[in-house]
């Protein structure tokens, strides 16, 4: 319940962030007048959580969402490498230990982590590159020209 809990608080703040940059529905982006939180949002995340636990859905979809995660975590650290190479001027007031040694270590261990889970889940993993997916489109048709002339 714990682990519920917290991704319903944080999860909610996605929606929000979507709403206020313009990429979803704007009544997401609403902050709660009493306790300044997204409150619309954090009711929506808590009922379709609901749901999901209530038809046992809620485990697979964590399952698909860790492979998911694990790329995310991977693009993440490779983007360190990237911006490193195009910005090597910027001052960097946080000097990361052991780099960048540390980063390959923890690039390897990613790619390990999604090719095991590929070859040991596939249909999950496969599913978790579907939601991906399914929300790079939702994304470009937010942000399509036509959505930005009619908003």
């Amino acid at each position: 319940m714990g682990a519920i809990n917290g991704c319903i608080l944080t999860a909610a703040r996605i929606p929000f962030a979507q709403a206020r940059d313009g990429l979803f529905f704007a009544r997401f982006g609403r902050i709660h007048p009493r306790f300044k939180t997204p409150g619309f949002a954090i009711v929506v995340q808590g009922l379709w959580t609901g749901i999901l636990v209530l038809t046992g859905s809620y485990e697979t979809l964590f399952s698909y969402s860790m492979v998911a995660a694990w790329i995310f975590y991977m693009l993440s650290v490779a983007a360190v490498f990237v911006l490193r190479r195009k910005a090597p001027g910027l001052p960097r007031p946080y000097k990361m230990w052991g780099y960048p040694y540390a980063l390959w270590a923890f690039m390897a261990v990613s790619v390990w982590f999604v090719i095991n889970a590929f070859a040991t889940e596939p249909v999950p993993s496969s599913m978790a590159l579907a939601i991906i997916a399914a929300g790079a489109a939702a994304y470009g048709l937010w942000r399509s020209p036509l959505r930005r002339k009619a908003g």
